[in-house]
């Protein structure tokens, strides 16, 4: 989960969160998970000394070998994601532990994400707003922003809406009593389109 799409007051809020639940006690329970190396390599081990006897038809080796290599499975993820994690302060780490050098999915297969077009928003019955834009292909989810102040500032642009549908996206949250304009953009993992066109609502709408 990355912070880089939201705005600077929902960024702040979200760190204040974390620096209130990132306790000492709690960063010692999350080490406690972490595989290491004496136990990964006690569990390796054992996994090529009963391998024969498991070729063999030994039950009770089996039965062990089995147990083993669900705890290395567990771990190895554990380690691979990880350093996966870690790659984003350096970018060394996987290629270190043999994992090859990581990068995005799609980088250099995927054509950027174009333009959204047709952008608007109406009200049902019931005076709820929803928001579409034309379909953009390659695209994962849509962003809808607003702004009740000066546009050209982007401290006044906050995140109200988001949705894997490019159709029916609920907006909620605006100050109706005030002027506002939105936008909206495309998304594909971190990877965002250009912007819409500005929709604008008069106060009370």
């Amino acid at each position: 989960m990355s912070l880089d799409d939201v705005s600077h007051p929902e960024f702040i809020a979200k760190s204040s969160a974390m620096a209130g639940a990132f306790t000492p006690e709690r960063y010692a329970h999350l080490l406690s998970l972490l595989p290491t190396p004496e136990r990964f390599t006690e569990l390796n081990s054992r996994l090529e000394a009963n391998y024969p006897a498991v070729l063999k038809g030994d039950p009770e080796k089996v039965k062990e070998f089995e147990a083993d290599r669900k705890a290395v499975n567990c771990d190895f993820s554990v380690i691979v994601g990880l350093a996966r994690v870690v790659a984003i302060k350096d970018a060394t780490v996987p290629e270190s532990l043999g994992l090859g050098h990581v990068t995005e999915k799609t980088a250099g297969a995927t054509a950027p994400l174009s333009t959204p077009h047709g952008f608007k928003v109406i009200f049902d019955p019931k005076g709820r707003l929803f928001a579409s834009v034309t379909k953009v292909p390659g695209a994962k989810g849509y962003q809808v922003w607003a702004c009740d102040g000066d546009p050209s500032i982007e401290a006044n642009w906050k995140l109200i809406a988001s949705s894997t549908s490019c159709k029916g996206i609920a907006i909620i949250g605006l100050n109706r009593a005030k002027f506002n304009v939105l936008k909206i953009r495309a998304m594909r993992g971190k990877s965002a389109s250009p912007w819409s066109n500005w929709v604008s609502l008069d106060s009370n709408s």
